[in-house]
């Protein structure tokens, strides 16, 4: 449910960014709003069944802490996903939707969606075989990393619009990137826990 949400982000991302648009904003991001609460009401169903119940011992709060950090994922994909919706209803203007269009842009949206990809098969891991664990938690810090390196790129490229954007448009469109890069920073944050889950033995 949680890379869902962060597709159906995507997926706004890519329509504000195509012209003209096949969907309006608001309604792709009606589809990143109920992802996201199905994805929180499944977190507080486990994390209720785990903390009423007799299981996992004394990683319960790791547990707990993993399924808590996984499920910020889809609040970051709901929280980007939210500043640029309303941010595009009000502009007009096409030079605001040209950073959308650029190759840093798409290469940072394949690296977010890839941190939450390798997020996914290391929690799999987790449940089958350990000793493969510590290879696909490098995986996450790699992509989180070279998400990191593209938004450096965007907002390089972001200023040098401060000639033909104005203030505003350009303190959006920073949100809006820091907040996508959340994504990666809370997957790489959740791959930290699993470590901490193997370290204590679970696996």
């Amino acid at each position: 449910m949680v890379k869902q949400c962060v597709i159906a982000y995507q997926n706004l991302v890519w329509s504000c960014a195509s012209s003209p648009r096949d969907k309006e904003p608001r309604e792709l991001l009606q589809v990143v709003f109920d992802l996201e609460t199905k994805a929180k009401d499944k977190r507080r169903d486990i994390s209720g069944r785990i903390a009423e119940g007799a299981f996992f011992g004394g990683i319960r709060e790791d547990i707990l802490n993993l399924i808590g950090t996984d499920d910020k994922i889809a609040d970051k994909a709901k929280d980007a996903a939210r500043l640029l919706a309303i941010t595009a209803e009000e502009r007009t203007e096409e030079g605001f939707f040209d950073l959308l269009r650029t190759e840093h842009m798409k290469r940072f949206q394949e690296n977010l969606l890839a941190a939450v990809t390798s997020l996914e098969t290391l929690i799999e891991a987790l449940q089958k075989d350990k000793r493969s664990v510590l290879g696909k938690v490098r995986s996450v810090e790699y992509y989180e990393e070279a998400a990191d390196t593209e938004k450096d790129h965007l907002l390089r490229e972001l200023l040098g619009k401060r000639e033909t954007l104005d203030p505003v448009s350009i303190i959006e469109l920073r949100d809006f990137i820091f907040a996508s890069d959340d994504i990666a920073d809370y997957a790489e944050n959740a791959s930290d826990v699993v470590l901490v889950l193997v370290a204590k033995g679970y696996g």
